[in-house]
C-alpha cells in the first residue's frame, strides 16, 4: 500500500470515527464539505494537519452518527429503510466523497446529512 494511499484510509477512519460536538442545524452543506475536503484529497500527506481535517471529521461524524440513529427509528417505527449495507459493510470516506462528488448540483446544496444519505441509497439500494 503506497503512502498517499495509507494516508488515505486515515482520513477515511478518522473522518467516520471521530466523536462531534457538531449540531444539526450546524451542519454544512454538500458542496462546502467537497470545497473543504479538496485540498486535503489534493495533499494528502498534510491532510492531518489541515485545519480544516477536524471540521470535515466532525461532520462526516455526525452525519454518519445522525442517519444511523433515524435508520434505528425508521425501524422501529417498521418503515423501510434508507439503505441497505450488508451486515459488517463499511463505507469509507474516499467512497463517501465519490459519492458526493457524483451527486447533481442541487443535490450539492443539501446538508451533509442528507447528501450522504443519498449515497448511501445509490450505493446500497434495498
Amino acid at each position: 500500500m503506497s503512502r498517499k494511499s495509507l494516508i488515505a484510509r486515515c482520513f477515511v477512519m478518522g473522518a467516520l470515527s471521530l466523536a462531534a460536538a457538531t449540531s444539526a442545524s450546524a451542519a454544512m452543506t454538500v458542496g462546502t464539505f467537497l470545497a473543504k475536503a479538496a485540498p486535503l484529497r489534493a495533499n494528502p500527506f498534510t491532510a492531518l494537519t489541515n485545519p480544516d481535517y477536524q471540521v470535515l471529521k466532525a461532520e462526516a461524524d455526525a452525519a454518519t452518527r445522525e442517519l444511523r440513529a433515524e435508520g434505528a427509528a425508521r425501524q422501529a417505527a417498521g418503515k423501510p429503510p434508507i439503505a441497505c449495507m450488508p451486515d459488517g459493510e463499511k463505507i469509507g470516506i474516499l467512497q463517501m466523497l465519490g459519492g458526493l462528488d457524483a451527486l447533481s448540483p442541487a443535490d450539492k446544496k443539501l446538508p451533509l446529512k442528507q447528501g450522504y444519505a443519498k449515497v448511501l441509497s445509490r450505493t446500497y439500494p434495498c
